[in-house]
């Protein structure tokens, strides 16, 4: 069960330095779920950062008493012929939390936020990364495909799951 002081919403324009922290640390606790590296993260500016949470498409963040404590990104494609899909980036949770619905959560508030945007919202997951897959999986994301040798890490190379939730059906399967 989720902690009762555990709020989700998106970061502002002023949480620039919670959204580096918590970054840093997703990048740093799960180097292979990311394409960015703790390195290229740590490279940015403050000013990178709050370019972010001051966009079009600030991420979303659990916080845990003001403490940002896990974190789901969600951006609207490109183009006119891909505007109606959106795209799951992004998604951690730090260890303390996991397992308590902090995850559920925040996908939950992404794919509510989504479904005034787009049709249907993509994802990559590494395949390795088991627990994220079966989350996805659970809330209703199904694999279409593979993307082999996505990320390369410490000399090894990851595939990446692709994953699709079509909003319009699960629409239609809840009226």
């Amino acid at each position: 069960m989720t902690p009762p002081h555990i709020t989700i919403r998106q970061f502002g324009p002023d949480d620039a330095m919670a959204w580096r922290t918590i970054r840093l640390e997703a990048l740093a606790n799960e180097p292979i779920a990311f394409g960015q590296s703790l390195e290229d993260g740590q490279k940015q500016t403050i000013e990178d950062y709050r370019k972010t949470v001051a966009g079009p498409f600030p991420p979303f963040a659990a916080f845990d008493r003001g403490t940002a404590v896990g974190t789901a990104g969600f951006y609207v494609m490109d183009g006119t012929k891909r505007s109606h899909r959106g795209m799951l980036w992004g998604m951690y949770v730090s260890p303390a939390y996991r397992g308590r619905g902090v995850g559920r959560k925040l996908i939950g508030a992404v794919i509510d936020h989504a479904r005034t945007r787009v049709e249907q919202i993509h994802l990559h997951a590494v395949i390795t990364n088991s627990a994220a897959y079966n989350r996805y999986r659970a809330m209703g994301f199904v694999p279409y495909g593979v993307e082999p040798r996505a990320l390369r890490y410490a000399g090894r190379d990851y595939d990446e799951a692709l994953m699709v939730l079509a909003l319009d059906a699960c629409s239609a399967k809840n009226e």
